[in-house]
């Protein structure tokens, strides 16, 4: 039976469990985006802001990868965190429910929620990634992801429709999306893992769950020259760290402050000062792994290549409210594409990992980020309507738009038939009589999706062949905080240059105004930055990239 089952003990379960919860954020994608505009009335920069907010506290993923390793609680270098840190997200996700009324309440909150998610997943990352070798990593990535994106499809499907029907209003979703990490810490306390201390070496034992099937020098800890990390050395983490989100919390009113009082100093550069020592800090650690033999000098160009690939600016929110107030496309269509999305990234994975992992990493990467870059052609259809009508008018567009989107409709039929006692009506229907432009960006959203994927499995799958023995949880933390890294700098100049733009080429307008020539421009500076990442695939040397 156990050919069958993608994991073979509670601890891959729990695995997956903890990976369906980071999926579960779905369920608020919607609801975030009309509390901020609508509620908030926050323009796309400070929508932008909140997207850091949910990015930022995964960049210190090296630091929870280092207390997780080697910093064990009461004898356990997992078990422990995986009780704190879903109380933490728990306890954020309460927070922005009862009192996320301001951009800076919702912003702390939401930073203090993905903290304890990102301790959650660091203590997860190095069961993973002890069990990953050359011929189950892909299917150990898959099993993640699949998990995520499960998650994603059932949570998308409610994310607008909850709202749609005025079951629950923005605010309340939060409380749907707080329940999702306590899922996580009543699960944690059935992992099993075998006691550590820095005294004694242990020896592995096969029988034992994936936590403790490594290395007798996963175990030697006493080996590690901790010295290199002193507490004030930490701390001066923390204090960048903190001074970081306060500055991005609190900003504005420190702009107007030294403007008034000190016009000498500008906010731009305590922003430059301070990003500038938080990236000094994380070289000057690498180093420090380097030194201590718990990093490889390869992560080094894969750092460059994922930090490349994900510093890719794009339209941010401003695309949203321009399908839904332009082109007049409701929440809960606009959630049923997101679940449409997720069925794109399920096949992706599989096709991942069941025919695009025969291919040589080296080849497979550069394939993934041109075809990745050539789809985003078509966002072009979208701020451009009369394009989207005329594909979505095509017999064959039509028809595929109608088979993806039944199934869809057929659930939000069920729903409301259980729900409200109405009439049933045929959902293929129902998806037939959708507009052409609905059709082009059903079909449109679960292929971006498609091959999202099968570009992101690849690079998790360089993630984790890059990673040496004795601290994979580090080492993976590493590279993910880069890419979470870049991903919050993405979100953030995406605000930055839409309000940047809108000063040059609509200076009479406010910069929250949605202007599809400001979008268009921002595709474009998306597609070419995503390319920039090929300049070092050449450089990337794994027993992985020299086969094939």
């Amino acid at each position: 039976m156990s050919r069958y089952l993608p994991w073979q003990s509670f601890n891959e379960f729990f695995v997956s469990i903890v990976y369906f919860v980071q999926g579960s954020a779905g369920i608020v994608g919607i609801a975030s985006s009309l509390i901020l505009r609508e509620e908030l009335g926050l323009d796309f920069y400070q929508m932008g802001l909140i997207g850091v907010a949910a990015t930022l506290p995964w960049s210190i993923k090296p630091v929870f990868g280092l207390l997780t390793d080697l910093v064990p609680i009461g004898k356990f270098r997992r078990r422990p965190y995986l009780h704190l840190g879903p109380l933490m997200g728990f306890l954020g996700f309460i927070g922005i429910a009862l009192q996320g009324y301001s951009f800076q309440s919702f912003f702390l909150f939401m930073i203090f929620a993905n903290l304890g998610l990102s301790l959650t997943d660091v203590a997860t990352d190095g069961f993973v990634v002890e069990e990953s070798n050359d011929e189950n990593v892909t299917r150990l990535q898959g099993i993640t992801q699949a998990s995520i994106r499960t998650a994603s499809f059932i949570t998308s499907f409610f994310s607008g429709l909850l709202i749609f029907a005025e079951i629950l209003t923005p605010h309340q979703m939060y409380f749907i999306a707080a329940a999702f990490p306590l899922i996580t810490f009543f699960a944690s306390f059935f992992i099993k893992e075998k006691p550590v201390d820095k005294l004694q070496v242990f020896q592995a034992d096969p029988e034992d769950s994936i936590s403790t099937e490594s290395t007798l020098a996963q175990y030697q800890t006493k080996n590690f020259d901790l010295s290199l990390f002193s507490k004030g050395y930490i701390i001066s983490l923390m204090v960048i760290f903190t001074l970081i989100i306060l500055k991005l919390a609190f900003g504005q009113q420190l702009d107007a402050y030294l403007a008034e009082n000190l016009p000498f100093i500008s906010g731009s550069y305590i922003t430059v000062i301070l990003w500038g020592s938080f990236m000094a800090w994380m070289v000057s650690y690498y180093r420090k792994l380097v030194i201590m033999g718990m990093a490889s000098k390869m992560i080094f160009l894969a750092i460059l290549f994922i930090l490349l690939w994900r510093i890719n600016p794009g339209t941010g929110s401003s695309m949203f409210f321009y399908v839904k107030d332009t082109l007049l496309i409701n929440e809960k269509t606009l959630g049923f594409m997101n679940t449409i999305a997720q069925l794109g990234s399920i096949a992706g994975v599989f096709l991942a990992v069941k025919y695009f992992d025969k291919i040589n990493l080296r080849k497979l990467l550069t394939f993934t980020v041109l075809l990745a870059a050539l789809f985003s052609l078509s966002s072009f259809a979208i701020t451009r309507p009369e394009y989207a009508e005329w594909i979505g008018s095509n017999w064959a567009i039509s028809t595929l738009g109608t088979i993806i989107a039944t199934p869809i409709y057929f659930l939000d039929n069920l729903f409301t038939v259980i729900i409200s006692g109405g009439e049933w009506i045929n959902p293929w229907a129902t998806a037939s009589l959708l507009n052409p432009i609905e059709h082009f960006l059903y079909t449109q959203s679960i292929i971006d999706e498609m091959i999202f994927m099968v570009a992101y499995i690849p690079l998790l799958k360089l993630a984790v062949l890059v990673c040496p023995e004795k601290a994979e949880a580090t080492n993976y933390a590493i590279i993910a905080s880069i890419m979470n890294i870049g991903l919050s700098l993405s979100g953030w100049l995406s605000g930055f240059f839409y309000n940047y733009l809108m000063g040059i080429y609509h200076p009479t307008l406010e910069v929250s105004a949605i202007e599809v020539d400001v979008i268009e421009i921002l595709i474009w500076i998306n597609i070419i930055t995503s390319l920039m990442c090929l300049i070092v695939v050449p450089f990337l040397k794994t027993e992985e990239f020299k086969r094939g």
